[in-house]
């Protein structure tokens, strides 16, 4: 006897993603209904009764969470597993989407579909359909190297570490080709971003970051430490970060993400999913220009200009612009200046010391904290 095939209803507002999404659905043995308007696709699921329902929340007619609400709410759709693919990543977006009843909520990128298509058997079975509780993420970048960035991210992480005992900190190194938070904490071992995402995506869970995620020595924090070599980069599976930070999230209170100056595909994903974005400025004239037009194109991309968190870093030395001038510049309102440290960084950086411990009497020790209060602050607002 035939089984019946599984159907997927797709509501989307925009015409290139419904269309491409059918094909990729088509191509994996689905049939597909779509809709290009929220009550069209109120409609559409109550007649022809999909067995699932992708959804991007963002439509001209109907809010996302308004139209979840709205099959939850009756009987023949009460129970049909839904996924929000948003095209604008938000964090308040997505608590709401789940909260309304969506299972689960992604943003759409080129590493959404494959998690997509290896969640809806989940899904179909009955897994996974209890909202997840997700830490606050927060990402570092700079547009340009040599602004002390990997540096910052180790040691404000150890701050909100070592604040609260019971609070779990976990820093993920993105910064390709090699990693760099490895060699300022004095981490070694195997595992690593290119390590995991080797491991089969059934054995990579929040229950395994948890119990084998290292925890740095001093620190505070657990460290997925970044690719050790260029060669290693080459064979990062990079389909599998999504999933990988998903797991993170859900075994971490705070995930802070180290970027360095890429912005890129890989980056740009969780860029537009983080509570907070630390963007790190020089002091230098080309640092400024670059910063400026690195904020253009994020705030295209739909950043949100409240979670953005402007951080001078004096890294160099005390000439330069000054933060009026910066902000001048780059049309940022700077939140924190951290002051030149003469060689405090660079000396605790090649003993894997966090300042604090290593400088526990200078200013810096104290600035650094609370930047790391104000972050953990911001955070806490967008996370809601």
């Amino acid at each position: 006897m035939d089984t019946k095939p599984i159907s997927v209803l797709v509501i989307d507002g925009d015409t290139a993603s419904r269309n491409y999404l059918t094909v990729v659905l088509q191509k994996s043995g689905y049939t597909v209904l779509t809709a290009s308007l929220g009550r069209e696709g109120l409609i559409s699921a109550w007649k022809d009764q999909p067995d699932i329902i992708i959804l991007d929340p963002v439509l001209p007619d109907l809010p996302g969470p308004e139209l979840v609400n709205r099959l939850r709410q009756d009987r023949r759709t009460s129970k049909v597993p839904c996924v929000a693919l948003s095209s604008q990543q938000d964090s308040q977006d997505m608590n709401a989407l789940l909260s309304a009843g969506c299972n689960e909520y992604m943003a759409k990128s080129s590493q959404a579909l494959p998690r997509l298509l290896e969640l809806i058997p989940r899904l179909l079975k009955g897994e996974s359909t209890a909202p997840k509780k997700h830490g606050i993420l927060i990402a570092f970048l700079s547009a340009k190297g040599g602004t002390g960035t990997s540096s910052l991210c180790a040691n404000i992480a150890m701050c909100l570490g070592s604040e609260k005992i019971e609070t779990r900190v976990a820093v993920m190194d993105l910064v390709l080709p090699i990693g760099s938070i490895a060699s300022i904490v004095g981490y070694h071992d195997r595992l690593n971003l290119v390590t995991a995402a080797m491991q089969d995506p059934a054995q990579t869970t929040a229950a395994f970051f948890k119990d084998n995620l290292p925890r740095v020595p001093n620190w505070y924090f657990h460290l997925l430490a970044g690719s050790p070599d260029p060669e290693s980069a080459n064979q990062l599976a990079v389909n599998r970060l999504d999933g990988i930070l998903n797991s993170i999230m859900e075994s971490h209170d705070y995930i802070l993400v180290d970027m360095g100056r890429a912005l890129s595909r890989i980056s740009l994903p969780i860029i537009q999913r983080a509570d907070v974005v630390v963007l790190i400025v020089g002091t230098d004239l080309s640092t400024a220009i670059l910063t400026q037009t690195v904020w253009e194109y994020l705030k295209n991309q739909g950043i949100d200009p409240r979670r953005l968190y402007p951080l001078q870093n004096r890294a160099v030395g005390l000439e330069g612009l000054s933060k009026t001038e910066l902000e001048q510049m780059t049309g940022l309102q700077i939140r924190f200046t951290m002051p030149y440290m003469s060689g405090n960084f660079t000396i605790a950086n090649n003993r894997h010391e966090p300042v604090i411990a290593k400088f526990p009497n200078d200013s810096s020790a104290f600035t650094l904290k609370q930047a790391a209060i104000q972050i953990a602050e911001l955070g806490q607002r967008s996370h809601g």
